[in-house]
């Protein structure tokens, strides 16, 4: 049975499900008050003002055996071929007044020691 990191990797681990969420916290303008659904509806303004990720700022990769420590695919639970990536990093921006032009710069990786 392939185990859910194995299906999705670190983009939809990691990236969607955790970075987003901070890049979102960070990015946002004050909120009306703290309640929930307003907090909710400035994170929203953020991620709807980001634009599409483009390729050439994005990197994608998959930990390897090194120095007699074991690679993903060596590991027995994982099928040889899978080209799941242990690592990514992409570039993203904000499109609005605050944040036009900054990069904020999203990395995450597993690798077992």
């Amino acid at each position: 049975m392939v185990e859910d990191f194995d299906q999705f990797g670190i983009i939809r681990d990691i990236i969607q499900n955790h970075l987003l969420q901070v890049m979102a916290l960070l990015g946002m303008e004050k909120p009306v008050s703290l309640h929930p659904d307003d907090i909710r509806d400035e994170k929203l303004r953020v991620l709807q003002s980001i634009p599409p990720i483009v390729p050439e700022e994005t990197v994608l990769g998959q930990y390897v055996s090194a120095m007699d420590e074991p690679g993903y695919l060596d590991d027995k639970t994982v099928p040889k071929e899978l080209k799941t990536p242990t690592f990514a990093s992409c570039v993203m921006y904000v499109k609005n007044d605050r944040w036009d032009g900054v990069p904020f710069i999203l990395k995450a990786g597993k690798a077992e020691v």
